[in-house]
């Protein structure tokens, strides 16, 4: 299968990815109340996938195995990320998840990949406007590593998604990595199962009263926003998408001050600016050898 890059557009539609994760916050947060959190993670994604279902070529074996190797890191990132999350501040969370942000091109210069200075610029400057934006003090040794985990897998998967969204359509990997997550959660219920023992099934009918918040984070937030992104990252590269990534604490902040009224003070606007900033450093057209502008011609 056969994709042009085209950056700018898929610029956009990485922005509108990362613009609808950041309202997923006050969202999982209305239902982490109710609802344990390898349930709510589970129902969310089983929702995705029968929405999904019509558009996945079952018969492919290429496409199950891609997205196998693409719902590991996910669902990894997802388990270390509430795991940590339970042991620290959601500001410190946010800071250390945003690390993939560097991770990316680290990773990708350690196997030998190219990563030009601008790139590694864009995602120091994103990386500092994380920590403008969300760093705070305290925590232990466990849920740092927990979340420093989280950053790395999901470095992993932007990093994967390069690789192979373009040799499928992206409904039907967004769909096959959809029916993967759904597929892995039954581990995290399970565990949560033997946790939380016999008060377990009265936790998980609690999931009636957030119906209306979990269909918007199963068929938007995972169905069409995983589109978008698997539409996006076959035509962007995966530093250029990671850099993107990095505003998703500030529409967090955004729209959890919107809706929850949480203060969105001058160092989350400095932080901003500095994730913008970088953003724009990582689009700006770069001229080659032959002088024509294309920033990330196909190989």
């Amino acid at each position: 299968m056969t994709v042009s890059r085209t950056p700018l557009l898929a610029s956009l539609a990485l922005l509108l990815v990362t613009l609808f994760w950041g309202t997923t916050f006050p969202a999982m947060k209305a239902v982490a109340e109710v609802m344990p959190p390898g349930l709510m993670v589970g129902a969310r994604w089983a929702l995705a996938a029968l929405a999904l279902a019509p558009f996945i070529d079952w018969r492919d074996r290429q496409l199950w195995r891609d997205a196998a190797l693409l719902g590991a890191p996910l669902f990894a990132s997802f388990v270390l990320q509430v795991l940590g999350l339970t042991l620290m501040s959601a500001g410190r969370n946010a800071f250390i998840t945003g690390l993939n942000v560097i991770m990316v091109p680290l990773i990708l210069a350690g196997l030998g990949g190219k990563t030009s200075r601008r790139a590694a610029l864009a995602a120091v400057l994103a990386t500092s406007g994380i920590v403008v934006m969300s760093y705070e003090q305290g925590s232990g040794w466990l849920g740092d590593a927990l979340t420093f985990g989280c950053a790395l897998a999901f470095a992993i998967y932007v990093l994967g998604m390069e690789r192979f969204a373009p040799r499928h359509d992206a409904r039907s990997l967004a769909g096959a990595q959809a029916v993967m997550m759904t597929l892995f959660c039954p581990l995290w219920i399970g565990a949560e199962w033997l946790f939380w023992g016999s008060a377990y099934p009265a936790m998980a009918a609690k999931a009636a009263s957030v119906w209306p918040q979990l269909l918007y984070l199963g068929l938007v937030c995972s169905g069409l926003v995983l589109i978008l992104q698997t539409w996006a990252q076959a035509r962007a590269s995966a530093v250029q998408a990671a850099v993107i990534y990095a505003l998703e604490p500030f529409f967090a902040t955004v729209f959890a001050a919107w809706w929850l009224g949480e203060v969105f003070g001058a160092r989350g606007m400095i932080g901003g600016a500095l994730v913008i900033t970088a953003m724009l450093i990582s689009q700006w057209p770069e001229r080659n050898h032959a002088g024509a502008e294309h920033p990330h011609a196909p190989g």
